[in-house]
């Protein structure tokens, strides 16, 4: 994504040799891996599974490995690179419901679960196939090189941060299982499955800004990026505050609505993490500004520090906390890496935030959530959720009228991003949260 954002329309050859190369490597990579579970199939069913028989689960895996683990995230990586959002949407949501309707036809076929195993893979190879197709559309057939080594520079440290990752979200799950019993933690899994919600919208931001960002930052421009981050992370904070505090305010019926009143001990736990995220908003937009720049031994190095920020924190509050303090482990984390990231674009020059919008946005989105809040004790029912949600709604858009946060720049962008059939949506906006006009943002453009 990071290469291809940046060669794409410039230099089609460059990255038309990005696309060859990272999929020569990868494949390189998870051929060996696919092949050793395929073989070692038997042992891993007996030593997982419990049972040899269960040995074809296994080697069908492996065969999905080839297309889930090695060629379709870089076929996903050349559209969104080369900012064919709507295309790798499409195939995605597509491939989602081919994927649905699989498993539904072969579990009722064959009668057995094996079945959801089966549908799995052939909706992976079928969106292989597809993303396969249009990422050759886009960049073409002809093989041209690229630098195996500056790919390998770049790419290891993610790699090892990808790992570290991995450990970082299941880190507390696995040590919960020490000092609480099971069905707490069942609880804590619904609460974090909740916060997921919001955090793929934070990862669909960053797919979306990587491409862009690393157009900008090829062309060697500091002010550039600072422009960049400055507007997303206005508008970043404009989106995601409010839907972390209005899921903070709500945890309580929306867990009890969705997973049963049995969950409803994740209700705080939720809110934690969504109090994390509120704060922390603004640093999704400039997470990828680190990887445009190239500079991914600075996010290995807050990858491994937040990772240990929240060992540290687990081990010193799960004895005493349990879920509680797994949650705030992770709260802590989230914080201490939106401000290491700060800290590293803030020395490079790379960086600017709105504080404008950042307070507003979090003043407005506080409110709105003590609002919510303080209805539900005066009256609470898990079927008045879309009441509570529409209240929080009104009341931060008339926080932010009333805080003139919105300009009429915003509104612009809204209509353009809409397109004519839908303008009307933006001008309503306007009449809305807009009470003075202040001109043209600079960096609207």
């Amino acid at each position: 994504m990071k290469y291809v954002g940046e060669y794409a329309g410039a230099n089609d050859a460059l990255a038309l040799g990005v696309f060859y190369q990272t999929l020569r490597v990868s494949m390189i990579i998870v051929v060996p891996i696919a092949g050793f579970i395929f073989l070692a199939s038997g042992l891993l069913a007996k030593s997982l599974l419990g049972s040899v028989s269960q040995a074809g689960l296994f080697r069908v895996l492996a065969v999905d490995v080839l297309a889930s683990g090695g060629a379709m995230p870089v076929a996903i990586g050349v559209l969104l690179g080369a900012k064919r959002f709507k295309e790798a949407a499409a195939i995605g949501t597509v491939g989602t419901i081919l994927r649905q309707c699989l498993i539904i036809l072969l579990i009722l076929l064959l009668r057995n679960f094996i079945g959801l195993v089966y549908g799995w893979v052939l909706s992976d190879f079928s969106m292989l196939a597809a993303y396969g197709m249009f990422a050759v559309r886009v960049l073409g057939r002809v093989k041209s090189s690229f630098s195996v080594r500056k790919l390998l520079n770049f790419s290891w440290p993610l790699g090892v941060g990808n790992f570290l990752g991995f450990v970082y979200s299941w880190f507390d799950r696995a040590i919960l299982i020490v000092f609480v019993p099971l069905a707490a933690l069942g609880v804590y899994s619904a609460a974090l499955t909740a916060y997921g919600v919001l955090a793929a919208i934070t990862t669909a931001f960053g797919n979306v800004l990587l491409p862009v960002y690393s157009n900008i930052g090829g062309r060697g421009s500091l002010e550039g990026c600072r422009r960049a981050t400055r507007l997303a992370s206005r508008y970043l904070s404009l989106v995601m505050v409010p839907l972390a505090f209005g899921l903070l305010a709500t945890a309580k019926p929306a867990l009890t609505l969705f997973v049963g009143a049995a969950y409803l001990g994740g209700a705080f736990p939720l809110m934690i993490f969504c109090l994390a995220l509120a704060l922390s908003a603004f640093s999704f937009a400039l997470s990828p500004m680190l990887t445009a720049l190239a500079k991914t031994r600075e996010i290995l190095l807050i990858t491994v520090a937040s990772t240990v920020i929240a060992l540290v924190c687990a081990y010193a509050l799960l004895p005493y906390l349990g879920i509680v303090g797994a949650s705030v482990a992770r709260g802590v984390a989230t914080v201490g890496s939106a401000g290491m990231t700060v800290f590293v674009l803030k020395r490079m020059r790379a960086m600017s935030i709105d504080i404008e919008m950042t307070w507003k946005s979090l003043a407005a989105g506080t409110v709105m959530a003590a609002a919510v809040i303080i209805i539900q004790m005066i009256r609470y029912s898990k079927i008045l959720l879309p009441a509570y949600v529409l209240l929080g709604a009104i009341v931060y858009l008339v926080l932010l009228r009333g805080l003139n946060a919105i300009r009429d720049h915003d509104i612009e962008l809204i209509e353009r991003y809409l397109g004519a059939r839908l303008a009307f949506v933006g001008r309503l906006l306007g009449v809305i949260l807009i009470t003075r006009h202040s001109g043209r943002c600079p960096e609207a453009g």
